[in-house]
């Protein structure tokens, strides 16, 4: 503990700095601040010892919770301070509220407050400077804030990747010379990990944690050198717009933090604020290398969806077939395996059956009206379907054969997706424009209101034009995939179909079944790959089991493809 003998007795001495940021703590800032004080207490006749240096670095001034000032507070309570040397009352807190709170704490406990760049003492002056130097603290750091997050929106719009925190893993962040901006370099071992983990996404259909399980089993280091990934990495990964070259600014915002129904056991780093996830159409997209294309992402965000609809954890012990495919087609809602237990447990009655009913069920009435599905029949159809469409796989190279031949219309989409996505931009960049016009009073609020408006629909226009037209791209893409890979795998499968087992059968099945969509007087398969003929509808008026979906009185049933209602529609793999 620090003393020095003063007119008679001892007195402990101590020192507070704070810094705001990592950075300022990397330039030793606060080491400046240390010296200061330690040269002023030196001056007084103290000395402070290194176990009464308190330094919070990378803690922001607008918040009490900081682990060195909890410290500081500590011992005051206890009387184990006399005298606190601090730099400037902003760095004992940014708000002037909090100032006043902690010197009336301090001076309550027997504290002496020592600023080297403020008031000396307390008379009506120095409480007067006080206050002004903290409403002049609250003001710089506001205007800080504000200039910063200007500045780096700006570089955004006008390409520059510097707005940007850091390069992701496969990239190199080049700092910007005399002669060239900043850029992002590719690293190329880094990148092949990134286009395998795509790989494994869309060919392998994995999940994220089988991803992650095979890379540290490869033993390739994380972009920090861990040897070791998790699946927070490799999702940022697979979400992240830059590896197809177009890097995103503006994906979150800070919002006041909501209240937490139990206290963290460690205080947050800022704790009066959280990150908030923005929409896609507030992003500023910023031009980088590419590292895989457009459609390849595309795909590789389809899957992610398909993986979390059809992921283990929902699938119910594997009692279901087709768990997590099924869709009725009345009221849109899940179609769910059900089984029902009569005559104590000797008879067993399995079904597929909507869920709407089950979550409106508060309304007292009944939402869908389609009829439940015996489970072994409608997986015996699906699983007769999907048979034949692998026994037949040629119209899928035929149909890639007969796409290949437009070569020109696929290059005049991508040509039109381009012009469609420099509208998009130059329609936002006017967006802000406008609202930075009338901010320095060039427009009125009427005006600006009514240009605004032509503007978004204009906008929505094209943002529906361009999802139309990689819509249509993907589906290309998914052909020249499949095409590559179907007769061989169609190969290895053939002859074992009529042995597959159940764990078998599912896999055939998610692989290239999109969904079941279950009406009420057909079942209707939609593929994601050009189908194959369908066997007749299961089910009808003409005596088939009660509670499965017939066919009435279509006069196609059971006639093969021209009976199955079926669409054979391409999605992305």
């Amino acid at each position: 503990m620090a003393s020095s003998s003063k007119i008679g007795f001892t007195k402990t001495v101590a020192l507070y700095a704070r810094v705001s940021s990592e950075k300022q703590a990397k330039e030793a800032t606060v080491a400046s601040q240390i010296a200061a004080i330690t040269e002023r207490a030196a001056t007084d006749g103290h000395a402070i010892l290194p176990t009464d240096v308190f330094v919070d670095e990378g803690y922001s001034g607008t918040t009490l919770l900081r682990p060195a000032l909890e410290k500081v507070r500590d011992r005051a309570a206890e009387g184990r301070i006399d005298v606190l040397y601090v730099h400037s009352p902003d760095r004992l807190a940014r708000r002037y509220a909090y100032q006043v709170v902690l010197i009336e704490e301090l001076v309550r406990n027997g504290v002496s407050v020592v600023f080297l760049h403020g008031p000396e003492g307390r008379s009506a002056e120095d409480e007067l400077l006080l206050q002004v130097q903290g409403v002049i603290a609250e003001y710089e750091r506001a205007k800080i804030i504000e200039r910063c997050r200007r500045g780096r929106l700006h570089k955004a719009r006008t390409g520059s990747v510097s707005a940007l925190a850091q390069a992701p893993y496969g990239y190199l962040y080049v700092r910007k010379t005399d002669h060239e901006p900043a850029r992002f370099e590719i690293v190329e071992h880094q990148a092949n990990v990134v286009r395998q983990i795509f790989r494994w996404l869309i060919e392998d259909q994995v999940s994220l944690y089988e991803i992650t399980r095979r890379l540290s089993t490869m033993g390739e280091p994380t972009k920090t050198g861990r040897r070791k990934w998790d699946r927070a990495t490799v999702w940022y990964i697979v979400k992240n717009p830059a590896y197809m070259g177009l890097a995103a600014f503006g994906k979150t915002q800070a919002v006041a933090r909501g209240k937490r129904l139990r206290a963290k056991t460690i205080a947050p780093r800022h704790p009066n604020s959280s990150k908030q996830d923005l929409p896609p159409s507030a992003w500023v997209s910023i031009p980088v290398p590419a590292i895989i294309s457009a459609e390849l992402f595309a795909a590789a965000q389809d899957q992610l969806s398909r993986n979390v609809r059809l992921a283990q954890r929902h699938a119910r012990g594997h009692r279901y077939l087709l768990q997590g495919l099924l869709q009725c087609a009345c009221c849109r809602f899940a179609f769910i395996g059900s089984t029902t237990i009569q005559a104590g447990g000797a008879r067993r009655y399995s079904y597929y059956r909507c869920c709407a009913n089950d979550r409106f069920q508060v309304w007292g009435k009944k939402v869908c009206a389609n009829s439940r599905v015996r489970i072994e029949q409608l997986d015996a159809y699906v699983w007769d379907s999907v048979r034949q469409l692998l026994e037949d796989p040629h119209r899928i190279l035929e149909e890639w054969t007969r796409r290949g031949s437009e070569d020109g219309l696929v290059a005049e989409l991508k040509a039109q997706r381009d012009q469609t996505q420099k509208l998009i931009v130059g329609q936002e960049q006017t967006l802000h424009r406008l609202a930075d016009a009338y901010e320095a009073g060039a427009l009125e609020l009427d005006e600006l209101t009514t240009r605004t408006e032509h503007i978004r629909a204009r906008l929505r226009r094209a943002h529906d034009e361009r999802a139309e037209i990689e819509a249509r791209l993907a589906q290309t893409f998914e052909l020249k995939e499949i095409a590559g890979r179907i007769d061989g795998f169609a190969d290895r499968i053939r002859g074992n179909l009529d042995a597959a087992d159940w764990d078998t059968r599912r896999q055939l099945i998610r692989t290239v079944v999109s969904r079941v969509e279950i009406g009420r007087d057909d079942v209707c398969v939609v593929y994601r790959v050009p189908g194959a003929p369908m066997p007749p509808r299961i089910g009808g008026a003409d005596g088939s089991e009660p509670g499965v979906p017939g066919n009435g009185s279509n006069p196609s049933a059971g006639q093969g493809p021209a009976a199955a209602s079926c669409r054979l529609r391409c999605n992305v793999p």
